[in-house]
């Protein structure tokens, strides 16, 4: 026991010692100021204690490290690597004293910027709120120092990092661009398309849900910059492929952001002309829900209007197709001899439908050419009294045992059922209604959309008995100013 306490009084003499001997180096290196780069020695002694040095010298170290990092160019690279290592102590106050530090290193070279940054952005993912506060605070020194290197520095782990990594990198960015302009300086253009050019790059490799956190970046940074960052994104140079699922995914999931982010005024020409393909090469694409979902993204393309001459180069496949679509053969005469569900694509129709009454709204003599309204009608017409009696029974089906899911599908296609109808009435009407409005069913948020409550017999609720005197109180004529009589007598009355 004795040689025991005899050895731990000698290591606290040694940690002591070894902490007392950092403070004099220390205020050798203070006292010197300018010219603490005379004393290479006494730096080099603090970088040389954080390989066995204890926990309290380690955090002496990773304050004084930063402070005189720009005094010694030539040891700057081993400054940086030790400060880097005392940011990955198990020690919380070592780690963290380091990593406060490290905005510093940035001020005797702006060069670290992008290397501190990209360091930092791995840390965000912390464990410990405190942790991630000091790091998020430094990333935002670093972002005031030189925001566009800052800003690549973080960009380059969502492009290399881990999938964790990246969704706290898109976090922090999206939290410091909500309001752009205390970080953006003003009349200065060049930092804002160097960070429009690194987001540029992050669209090559990402998933839907961070494109669309892409995108909203780009909005707070430049709105009218968003719907070219989408086409791009698309990539209209290159003819459409229906082969191909990840080209029908990317183009089914960007068109309505390109469509909402379209700035007022501005038709969607380009796209249009792009996803109008999809009417000639409906039969190639690779399943009938990817065929719906082309569809609807050729209707969400006429949303916003459509000129005259893009009306003229895509009305004739979208008539074509929709010829090709509808029920051929017999007509049923009577309800009872219609198919339960009918035998042809509602949501198809709903969606062809819809793009020939924006195009023939632009275009109406293309349906009086060649009897092409005609030709149709009675099929329309059909459709319509499919339309209606599915929408009947839809209605009156019992869900209370369906699932949340065929609850949804069951609501989506009662939605599909009534714009068809919509639509297929405002072309058999005479003269042709071009006023019908919808909303689009695949638009609808069915998130919401629940089991039909179960009826409940309501008792009748007990009657309350009246509490205090039971006898009707007499009436009392109103007193005072107006009343109309003071004093006694009745006075005239007054205007005012």
């Amino acid at each position: 026991s004795f040689k025991l306490s005899y050895y731990n009084e000698y290591k606290s003499y040694l940690r002591m010692e070894g902490v007392e001997g950092l403070y004099k180096k220390f205020g050798v290196l203070a006292d010197a100021k300018d010219k603490a780069g005379e004393y290479e020695e006494e730096y080099l002694s603090i970088l040389d204690t954080i390989r066995n040095g204890s926990d309290p010298e380690k955090r002496l170290c990773a304050s004084f490290i930063p402070r005189f990092f720009k005094s010694f160019p030539k040891h700057q690279e081993a400054a940086f690597n030790a400060q880097i290592d005392l940011c990955q102590e198990s020690e919380a106050v070592i780690r963290r004293e380091a990593i406060k530090g490290l905005p510093d290193l940035c001020k005797a070279d702006n060069s670290l910027v992008p290397r501190l940054a990209d360091i930092l952005a791995q840390l965000l993912h912390i464990e410990g709120h405190l942790d991630q506060t000091i790091v998020k605070h430094c990333l935002i020194q670093l972002m005031k120092q030189d925001l566009e290197g800052a800003v690549s520095g973080i960009i380059n782990q969502i492009i290399t990092g881990k999938e964790i990594i990246r969704e706290t990198c898109f976090k922090f960015l999206s939290d410091r661009f909500n309001e752009p302009e205390r970080f953006l300086p003003k009349n200065d253009d060049n930092v804002r398309e160097a960070i429009l050019r690194n987001l540029k790059e992050v669209l090559e490799s990402v998933t839907f849900d961070e494109f669309r956190q892409v995108i909203h970046l780009v909005n707070k940074l430049d709105k009218e910059r968003v719907h070219v960052f989408i086409s791009d994104a698309i990539d209209l140079d290159v003819p459409f492929d229906p082969s191909n699922l990840e080209v029908i995914e990317r183009v089914t999931s960007c068109v309505p952001l390109y469509i909402k982010h379209l700035p007022p005024g501005t038709t969607a020409s380009a796209i249009l002309k792009y996803c109008s393909s999809v009417t000639s090469l409906y039969s190639q694409i690779i399943s009938p829900e990817h065929q719906i979902m082309c569809l609807e993204a050729l209707a969400e393309c006429l949303t916003i209007g459509v000129s005259e001459e893009d009306a003229a180069l895509c009305i004739d496949g979208i008539y074509s197709l929709l010829v090709s679509l509808l029920p051929k053969g017999p007509i049923p005469k009577q309800e009872d001899e219609i198919s339960d569900p009918p035998g042809f694509s509602i949501s198809a129709l709903e969606c062809l439908l819809y793009c020939l009454h924006k195009t023939a709204k632009v275009v109406p003599e293309f349906l009086k050419e060649e009897n092409r309204l005609e030709n149709i009608e009675e099929q329309l017409k059909f459709v319509l009294r499919c339309c209606t009696c599915y929408a009947k029974r839809l209605k009156g089906s019992s869900i209370g045992e369906d699932g949340p899911e065929k609850v949804k599908l069951k609501t989506r296609a009662f939605k599909s059922c009534n714009n068809t109808k919509e639509l297929c009435r405002g072309f058999v009407s005479s003269p042709i209604s071009y006023k019908s409005d919808i909303s689009f069913s695949w638009r609808v948020d069915y998130s919401n959309v629940t089991k039909r409550p179960t009826p409940s017999v309501r008792l009748p609720s007990p009657k309350r008995r009246r509490s205090g005197p039971t006898t009707q109180q007499v009436y009392a004529p109103p007193t005072g100013r107006y009343s109309g009589v003071t004093n006694g007598r009745r006075e005239e009355r007054r205007r005012y």
